[in-house]
């Protein structure tokens, strides 16, 4: 996987299937821009074709010589459009006898693979609330107050930009460049931020390892 740019320009690449024998594989790409506050922008949607003329011209000069990335661009298949949206964190989730959960309980920016994973754990702590109560509403009333406040913290979080603010850091310390990144950032910054980033979504190791087995 690879992760370039900062915060207002950013590109990510990652192989989506094995190499043929040809050498050449399939690749997932994702080329951010952001706009001015003021620009006049199509709604959020789903699976929109993308013009190539709005985005590609920003990155024209990001030819390294591990990654031609206006190469990769122009030889997609298919360029899909998707606006970065979320929502302010909800008062409630629970009405009555429904409860939301996922992505309609916490819509938030697609930073550090967080769309799947806390409809996971989402998933999980309602489990053990009904399991600890029945199916009743104090289960989604126990639900709720665990992961309400937890998901709303990382919806902020994300909006700050999650652990890829380092690429950020980068930009404002070396806005020319760099020879040595241990120089512009220490190792133990960029371990201390991601574990910060992992404890607050839910992923350090220790934790998820010293939760109960629910079904044991």
């Amino acid at each position: 996987m690879c992760m370039c740019g900062h915060e207002r320009q950013k590109f990510v690449c990652y192989p989506i299937s094995t190499a043929g024998r040809d050498g050449r594989a399939g690749i997932n790409w994702i080329a951010e821009r952001r706009f001015p506050a003021d620009r006049p922008w199509r709604r959020e949607d789903w699976n929109r074709p993308g013009d190539l003329g709005e985005f590609l011209p920003d990155f024209v000069p990001w030819r390294f010589p591990w990654l031609d990335v206006p190469a990769l661009i122009e030889s997609a298949a298919a360029v899909y459009e998707y606006p970065m949206v979320d929502r302010e964190p909800l008062p409630r989730w629970n009405f009555g006898r429904m409860t939301l959960l996922g992505d309609a309980a916490h819509p938030m920016y697609p930073i550090g693979s967080n769309g799947a994973s806390q409809a996971i754990l989402d998933a999980r702590a309602l489990t053990a609330a009904v399991m600890r109560h029945g199916a009743t509403p104090e289960a989604l009333t126990a639900y709720e107050a665990e992961r309400r406040p937890k998901t709303s913290a990382i919806v902020l979080a994300n909006r700050r930009n999650g652990p890829e603010q380092v690429m950020q850091m980068v930009e404002e310390r070396a806005p020319d460049g760099f020879a040595d990144l241990d120089a512009v950032i220490s190792r133990q910054e960029l371990e201390e931020i991601a574990a910060t980033y992992k404890r607050l979504a839910g992923f350090d190791p220790a934790i998820l390892n010293g939760e109960p087995d629910l079904f044991g």
